[in-house]
C-alpha cells in the first residue's frame, strides 16, 4: 500500500474535493466497452479524467455490460420459491433468482415483503441486490456483478490505458438499506487501486488522546458522496471525484465485509 501526494499540502490547509457527474452515458448493452464510453463522455463535456481521479460507477451499468440481466420469463421457480413467494407476496421467479444468487437467507419479513440474504459475493442486502430499476423491459431484472472487485480492476486498467497509462482508481457502487436508519445510501461493492479503509488506530486525536478503534470506510463515504450527482432518473451513472488524497491498495472491497464471527447481529 502506498499514498499519492497530489495536492496533499494544499488539501491539508483548505480541504476540498470536487465531484463531477459524467452526463450523456447511453443505455448500456451487453459487451459495451464501459471504459471507452466513460473516457469519451468525460472529454465531450470538458472534464477529461485526470491523474489520481476516482471514477465512481453505479453497479447497474456494470451488470448490463457483463450480461447480468435476466428475463423472468426464462426462470422456472422451484416448489420452495413458489411457497415462499405466496407468503411474502413476490414473484416466485424473482424468489428463485434471489435464492440462486444467495449463500443464505438472513431474514424474512412476510408483512413487509422483505427478503434479506447474504449474496454469493458476501453482501447482506435485500433481494440479493436484484432489482428492475433502470432496466428496459417489464420482465427484466439486474443481478450484481459476479466479482465486483474484478470488474473494478478491469475498468480501471482499461481507463488508464485509454488515457496514456494515467493512474486512476475505480469504485463500483450499489444502493443498500441500513438496519438502524431510514433511507438508502450508496455503498462500495467493488474497488480498484484504492484502500477502502482508513485506519486511525494508535494515532492521536485533537486532544492528544490515542485512538483505539476508529476505522473509516472511505470507499463507502466516497460512494455516498457521488450519489449526490449520480441522479438515478437523470442518466448520470458515472462520476469523478477529484482531489481526494487516498492510499493505493489492491485489497478490494472484499476487505470491507465483516466476517460472520465478528458480526454481532447474526
Amino acid at each position: 500500500m502506498s499514498k499519492y501526494n497530489n495536492n496533499n499540502n494544499k488539501l491539508n490547509k483548505v480541504p476540498r474535493i470536487e465531484i463531477i457527474g459524467i452526463s450523456g452515458i447511453p443505455e448500456i448493452k451487453y459487451k459495451d466497452n464501459l471504459a471507452r464510453i466513460i473516457v469519451s463522455k468525460s472529454i465531450e463535456q470538458g472534464t477529461p479524467i485526470e491523474e489520481n481521479d476516482i471514477i465512481i460507477i453505479t453497479q447497474k451499468i456494470v451488470s448490463k455490460s457483463e450480461g447480468q440481466i435476466k428475463n423472468l420469463i426464462n426462470i422456472k421457480p422451484s416448489e420452495y420459491s413458489i411457497k415462499l413467494a405466496s407468503k411474502i407476496n413476490k414473484d416466485p421467479r424473482l424468489i428463485e433468482l434471489i435464492i440462486n444468487e444467495s449463500k443464505s437467507i438472513i431474514r424474512i419479513d412476510e408483512k413487509r415483503s422483505i427478503l434479506i440474504t447474504e449474496t454469493k459475493q458476501g453482501f447482506i442486502c435485500a433481494n440479493a441486490g436484484i432489482d428492475n430499476s433502470n432496466i428496459p423491459g417489464s420482465n427484466n431484472v439486474s443481478l450484481l456483478p459476479k466479482d465486483p472487485d474484478k470488474s473494478a480492476n478491469n475498468i480501471c486498467s482499461d481507463i488508464s490505458y485509454l488515457i496514456n497509462q494515467t493512474p486512476i482508481s475505480v469504485i463500483i457502487t450499489d444502493t443498500f438499506g441500513r438496519a438502524w436508519r431510514k433511507g438508502q445510501v450508496n455503498f462500495a461493492i467493488g474497488t480498484s487501486r484504492i484502500e477502502p479503509l482508513l485506519d486511525y488506530m494508535n494515532e492521536k486525536d485533537s486532544q492528544g488522546k490515542i485512538l483505539k478503534s476508529t476505522n473509516i470506510c472511505i470507499a463507502d463515504e466516497l460512494a455516498s458522496a457521488a450519489e449526490l450527482v449520480n441522479f438515478k432518473s437523470n442518466q448520470i451513472p458515472v462520476s469523478i471525484i477529484r482531489n481526494y488524497p487516498y492510499s493505493i491498495s489492491s485489497s478490494g472491497a472484499k476487505e470491507i465485509i465483516r466476517a460472520k464471527n465478528e458480526d454481532l447481529f447474526r
